[in-house]
């Protein structure tokens, strides 16, 4: 791996095993918007591929999945003007990253429709340039949306996606249990 790369695993592994709670992804955040500036991890990320979309889910590049304490760093490249469909990461937390390009970053309440279905309404937005950092909570439904550039993320979760119960939701209301976007190997040196 990258040496800032080994750096921040180094870094979260301290924090898992000395900080209580969910405290560690408000540090995590810290040491990803760090990892974030190195200009090899940068020159690196010109090379990753855009995802794919194999009619149910999308990649994510998988870079590191810690075999004590269960995080993980993903990456995630859209095109310009791409975007995810409406989610959440189910109990896991997520810390996302923009390493270049920038993205809008939504989140959404769930609302009664007229009819009494569910519908989702957008909140607030964040949005995000390269080195900034949006953390998302458990259970917290939201979106991203690539700007008129490329977009590269590093994204870091408390577990790989596939490990826990999530929902994706629609414009129009309801919301479906997926597993995830698809964890590509990929390696990060």
């Amino acid at each position: 791996m990258l040496q800032s790369v080994e750096k921040f695993v180094a870094d979260m592994r301290q924090v898992c095993e000395t900080t209580p709670g969910d405290e560690k992804w408000d540090i995590c955040r810290d040491l990803l918007r760090d990892l974030l500036k190195d200009p090899e991890l940068q020159k690196h990320a010109e090379a990753w591929p855009v995802g794919g979309f194999d009619g149910k889910k999308v990649d994510n590049l998988l870079f590191y999945e810690d075999p004590d304490h269960g995080f993980v760093i993903n990456g995630l490249i859209k095109n310009p003007g791409g975007r995810a469909m409406i989610h959440d990461h189910g109990k896991a937390w997520t810390i996302y990253g923009v390493l270049s390009g920038n993205e809008r970053v939504v989140r959404y309440k769930e609302i009664e429709n007229p009819d009494g279905e569910a519908g989702y309404q957008e909140e607030h937005e964040v949005k995000c340039s390269p080195g900034q950092v949006d953390v998302v909570p458990p259970w917290e439904i939201h979106s991203e949306y690539a700007g008129d550039d490329k977009t590269i993320a590093v994204i870091v979760r408390s577990q790989r996606s596939g490990t826990f119960e999530q929902y994706r939701y629609y414009d129009d209301g309801g919301k479906v249990k997926f597993p995830g976007p698809n964890q590509v190997p990929y390696e990060l040196g």
